[in-house]
């Protein structure tokens, strides 16, 4: 059937999406180095060392640039500053050593210096001050004559560390320090009240070490540690020095992990299911419109997974059409390159923090789902109730994250494929791992949009930085490949050419962002691409501490998919001959093609749009069986065997098309369907069943012509004229009711019912000379007999028909409403 389709909102939102993209991405970085506005410390403050020893680590300061007014009012990250000159100044009672004293920051704002013991015990300090803005100098405190032992330890919750946390004090002379009194005091952490120490207050023995033991508390976290030296003997006071200890509740942290990565996944199936009842059956129809050419292709193929947030649904409903021949192999392709680039839509929702909106749409969703009644207004009930679920879900999963974030388990875990730059260039057997690690997660949760969410709340809570997310990506592109592939497998080989088709672009285009991997930009060590990622989006990823990182990971994977999109997009042809080099077709009629595709099921205003061009099939090889049955054999009274058997095969499998026909539509009835939907499935039902009978019908005619080839005599001319003259009027009834199946012109029903009235009509009056021929002795009674059963089965066929073209106007009106 043909349908009206309204472009204008598709192109209005697909344009307003990309115009919000590019003004909430940026349009690069500022060129010109911006004013000094603050130091940042990296790490390196608060250390303690024995007199005339090095700090354990170098003091790392970052560079920071004033926080710029957004777009929309907010502010901001602070921009590194390079090339700010910074001097370190050691107070005047400091006799700290510092190299070096002056210092220059380097592309990421960042300055490194280290530093050394005096003789002079107790506390240092050092003045930072950025000579272009002596005003935002900063004054950190270090410690000398007392070293720690044991800080920054893990162990499982309720658990004790497994090493003594230990203190060592030397006096002004470098000698240890007995009999000191040092106090211990856990000042914060998850569970605080829980956490104990074996001893709060311990004194120092003749190695001038005192020591105590820490069993953790229930929760996950960074519990804090305070100790303090007071001597007042040795005249030695070190006030509070701060440490860290980790404890790690696994059941607690696995099951919160968990959950939350569930409900996250079950919001994206949520929203992704409730923006197909809302408007899924409209972008089916986009897809059939705009599938002209290959730059319409691609636009339908963002749109819809832009849409429906789901580029494996885009890709299995892409399938089904092949299958079922409404799409040919080039304009898949074009599909196939436009859901890549929808499918980021959903990266670049979760890279916003809108975890604030979570609960307040669980609230709106639950709401509407429970007390809207109409499909439309529960479908927008679900896609809130998605989208807060899955933010819900995605905060539950990062804060799990950012809490074992700098666990040294789970940081060396994640370094184990960490691919930032070793001499220059990435790692490529941690590329080629990350990819892979990437390509397996998406094979098992068959989402890429999903293990893309699961990326950005590992790179929040700092376990994967830019260099690792970006190969993790490229594996989820490559993995996203299964859904179509699986898909295929029961489909045609057009079907399997378009599977083939997704899976080689996607890993054409991964193996091509690989290389560009290893192509510096100019003047940097920085990856190509992933240079022009940071200049296209606000803050600086090379940071010493990465800016934006969710944001530039997201645009990654959009800019990543656009670029490929068109390198590849002149190639669909090229695309098409290695699709058939792969999986052959020679012709056309090597294809089979699925009217009844089970992957449209979840699409029912393509599904039954199909079920409609199966039954107008059905008609028409119907109508061949009366035809051949009426022509060949009761008119030439030839009722061969081989006929039969021919007859009996066209029978049977109309059996099975009215058979797989109401099969297919009961499965869809257990889909969400609109009213309209769901009336017109029983219309259809009667339509098939109308159909099957005709088909029984052209057995009992063939029946009729073996009796007349039995009985050996020919039938008088005039009946012979009578039977014709109701055959064309049939022929002709048949050709209108097919036509109304096919478009909404109401003068085809029109035309199929004033012929049955006058198919009835002449009936009446055939029999009626007939039987004045029987009367006159110009007709033999058995031939006579025959074409009395003759008149009733072409009746009978006649009103058949008629059942369909009255049902015809209510499949019209039901059909153009969901449409």
């Amino acid at each position: 059937m043909k349908k009206k389709i309204n472009i204008a909102s598709p192109i209005i939102f697909l344009v307003t999406v990309l115009a919000v993209l590019t003004i909430l991405t940026g349009c690069g970085q500022n060129k010109e180095r911006p004013p000094v506005d603050a130091l940042n410390v990296l790490s390196g403050a608060m250390q303690c060392a024995l007199p005339e020893e090095p700090f354990s680590r170098p003091l790392r300061i970052e560079v920071l640039g004033p926080r710029e007014h957004s777009l929309f009012g907010g502010l901001k990250e602070a921009a590194p500053v390079a090339g700010a000159r910074v001097i370190f100044e050691p107070l005047e009672d400091s006799d700290l050593v510092i190299e070096p004293r002056t210092a220059v920051s380097d592309p990421g704002g960042e300055v490194r210096v280290t530093l050394k013991a005096g003789k002079k015990i107790g506390d240092q300090y050092v003045r930072v001050i950025p000579v272009d803005a002596p005003d935002k100098a900063k004054v950190l405190r270090f410690v000398t004559g007392i070293k720690i032992n044991g800080a920054r330890q893990e162990t499982l919750s309720g658990e004790f560390m497994p090493n003594p946390i230990e203190v060592r004090v030397v006096d002004g002379s470098g000698r240890p320090a007995a009999g000191l009194p040092v106090y211990f005091k856990v000042i914060s952490g998850p569970d605080r009240k829980k956490a104990v120490l074996t001893t709060a207050t311990a004194v120092t023995d003749k190695d001038g070490i005192a020591s105590t033991q820490l069993r953790m508390g229930s929760k996950t976290g960074i519990y804090k540690i305070e100790t303090e030296v007071a001597g007042d003997k040795q005249q030695i006071h070190i006030r509070g020095i701060e440490f860290e200890e980790m404890g790690l509740d696994l059941t607690s942290l696995l099951i919160a992990v968990a959950g939350g990565l569930a409900l996250f996944l079950f919001g994206m199936k949520l929203m992704s299911d409730g923006l197909q009842l809302v408007a899924g059956d409209r972008m089916k129809a986009i897809l059939a419109f705009f599938t002209r050419n290959r730059l319409m292709a691609v636009a339908a193929g963002a749109l819809v997974t832009a849409v429906i947030q789901s580029s494996s649904a885009t890709t299995v409903m892409m399938v089904g059409f092949v299958n079922a021949g409404l799409l040919n192999l080039a304009q898949s392709i074009g599909i196939i390159f436009g859901a890549n680039i929808g499918t980021t839509i959903t990266a670049q929702m979760i890279s916003f923090n809108l975890s604030w909106l979570s609960l307040p749409a669980i609230i709106v969703g639950v709401a509407m789902a429970l007390l809207c009644k109409s499909l439309m207004s529960r479908g927008t009930g679900e896609t809130i109730l998605g989208f807060g679920f899955l933010f819900f879900g995605l905060s539950m999963m990062g804060h799990e994250l950012k809490l074992i974030g700098q666990f040294p388990m789970f940081i060396h875990f994640f370094k184990t494929f960490n691919c930032a730059p070793v001499n220059g260039y990435m790692p490529i057997g941690a590329v080629l791992g990350s990819v892979c690690i990437g390509l397996v997660v998406t094979v098992i949760i068959q989402s890429s949009s999903a293990v893309t969410g699961i990326l950005l709340a590992l790179a929040a809570g700092g376990l994967i930085d830019f260099y690792t997310a970006f190969p993790l990506i490229l594996g989820t592109n490559i993995g996203t490949t299964i859904t179509a592939i699986i898909a295929s497998i029961p489909a045609n080989r057009r079907a399997k050419q378009a599977a083939v088709a997704h899976t080689l672009f996607n890993v054409l285009g991964s193996v091509l962002m690989i290389f560009l991997l290893y192509i510096p930009w100019k003047g940097t060590d920085k990856p190509f691409f992933l240079y022009l990622v940071n200049e296209f989006t606000g803050g600086d990823v090379f940071a010493v501490i990465p800016q934006n990182l969710c944001r530039h990971i997201a645009m990654a994977h959009t800019m990543f998919n656009v670029a490929t999109v068109v390198v590849f997009l002149p190639f669909v042809g090229i695309f098409v001959r290695i699709c058939n080099f792969f999986v052959p077709v020679q012709n056309d009629a090597q294809v089979k093609i699925t009217r009844l595709e089970p992957n449209l099921l979840n699409t029912p205003m393509v599904a039954i749009e199909q079920v409609i061009s199966t039954l107008r099939y059905m008609l028409r090889e119907v109508w061949h069986m009366i035809d051949n049955t009426v022509n060949n054999s009761f008119l030439k009274r030839k009722a061969d065997d081989e006929a039969f058997v021919e007859l009996e095969k066209r029978e049977e499998r109309i059996d099975e098309l009215q058979k797989e026909i109401t099969e297919y539509l009961v499965k869809l009835t257990r889909r969400e369907l609109t009213p309209p939907q769901s009336e017109i499935i029983p219309l259809l039902i009667h339509c098939t069943n109308d159909a099957e009978r005709i088909a029984d019908l052209s057995l009992n005619i063939f029946n009729l012509a073996r009796r007349l080839e039995r009985i050996g005599k020919p039938m008088t001319e005039e009946g012979e004229e009578e039977i014709k003259r109701i055959f064309h009027l049939l022929e002709d009834q048949e050709k209108n009711v097919i036509a109304a199946l096919h478009n909404t012109d109401s003068s085809h029903i029109v035309t199929a019912l004033t012929e049955e009235r006058c198919i009835n009509k002449l009936v009446n009056e055939f029999e009626r000379r007939h039987i004045k021929r029987l009367r006159k002795g110009e007709c033999d009674a058995m031939i006579g007999l025959v074409f009395l059963d003759m008149m009733a089965e072409m009746e009978r066929i006649g009103d058949n028909l008629t059942n369909v073209a009255e049902r015809a106007p209510a499949i019209q009106k039901h059909y153009f409403e969901l449409s």
